[in-house]
């Protein structure tokens, strides 16, 4: 597991992480509504954030779900017509105060002005190396007022030390960590995490709460954890499938009728552990992916298209109202080809497809050469 591209993205904006949540949430469901209208005939069966009931008589609120047409060609939302449904799960970063500062906060001679102290002190141990990083910070006089210290230490012995100074404001982060290529990476306060090249195994950031003068007052450290939430959210997937599966077939096994399907559609995957895998892929039909570059770029676009409050148009009611917006998402997904949905089991790209079998509209998924 890393943390995911996206993150990489996203930690600059400055927002805080249920915000931008909530809007890379959005972008996933902006994804799939688009690639659910590049088929015409599947989009009439089409209804959105409807309560699908299950077995138990629960009602699951989806992002996406089919049923056939009442007389006046308008979804029916009957549970006898449903014949697909589509969830979006998304697991961020999630940052958490670092269990050794909470130690070293509290010794009463850490008590005092954060440059008064003798330093803040951590290592970083990459899995599956036989090395070490020995990170020392420290406040110091004058503009240059922080010092990062790193130590590469193996066996042992100190193989290489560097030492960096920043020019720190109140509210300003340092971040440091390393990537999957275990390369340390110390970013001063005008720098943005997306500089780092490989994808991020572990960063660490530390945040400059406030000054006197040019010297810090104090500071507080969070490190960043690769959606520790994906258990729960693969629980909820799961059970969403089975019910409603067991309340239009009768059954709660996954089975050649495809009389209807349950398809999961999943962001920032990187953050999804085996075992979350192994869950969602026993109960559901099928589970896609949309990559993080597809992500990043869609933002990316919407900023040079709207402008400062770009993120107000990320939403499925301004795809299917507004030109500018479906014209947008439309050519993100044409940027990689239509293949922005890929299939965790197969790794293929695949789009939706209606179809009819037996007098029985039908969704399914086709592979994208």
């Amino acid at each position: 597991m890393h943390l995911s591209d996206v993150f990489k993205f996203t930690q600059g904006l400055g927002q805080i992480g249920h915000q931008i949540g909530r809007k890379v949430g959005d972008a996933i469901e902006l994804v799939t509504l688009a690639m659910v209208y590049r088929d015409n005939e599947l989009s009439r069966f089409l209804e959105i954030e409807d309560g699908v009931e299950g077995a138990t008589t629960a009602k699951h609120k989806v992002e996406f779900s089919f049923y056939n047409l009442d007389e006046d060609e308008n979804p029916t939302k009957n549970s006898e017509d449903l014949f697909g449904i589509i969830e979006c799960k998304k697991v961020g970063v999630e940052q958490t105060v670092k269990q050794n500062f909470k130690t070293w906060k509290a010794i009463t001679d850490n008590k005092r002005d954060f440059y008064l102290t003798d330093g803040y002190n951590f290592t970083i141990s990459p899995s599956g190396t036989d090395f070490k990083w020995s990170i020392s910070v420290n406040g110091i006089n004058g503009e240059n007022n922080i010092r990062i210290t790193s130590s590469r230490i193996e066996n042992g012995e100190t193989i290489s030390t560097e030492s960096l100074e920043f020019n720190c404001i109140a509210n300003s982060q340092v971040l440091i960590g390393h990537d999957i290529a275990n390369e340390l990476f110390i970013l001063g306060p005008n720098q943005q995490l997306s500089e780092v090249e490989n994808s991020i195994k572990k960063c660490i950031v530390i945040q400059i709460k406030s000054l006197t003068t040019n010297n810090i007052k104090a500071i507080h450290v969070n490190e960043s954890l690769p959606g520790p939430q994906t258990p729960e959210k693969a629980k909820q997937a799961s059970f969403v499938s089975l019910d409603v599966r067991k309340k239009v077939l009768g059954r709660f096994d996954k089975t050649d009728n495809n009389d209807f399907i349950s398809i999961l559609v999943i962001g920032e995957a990187s953050h999804w552990e085996e075992k979350s895998r192994s869950m969602v892929r026993l109960c559901n039909d099928f589970n896609l992916i949309v990559p993080d570059n597809v992500l990043v770029k869609l933002f990316q676009d919407f900023e040079v298209h709207f402008g400062a409050n770009y993120q107000t148009m990320i939403t499925k009611t301004n795809y299917r109202l507004n030109e500018d917006v479906r014209d947008l998402v439309d050519s993100v997904i044409a940027h990689f080809d239509n293949k922005v949905l890929f299939e965790m089991g197969t790794g293929n790209f695949m789009e939706f497809e209606h179809f009819v079998e037996v007098g029985k509209n039908k969704v399914r998924l086709k592979s994208i050469d």
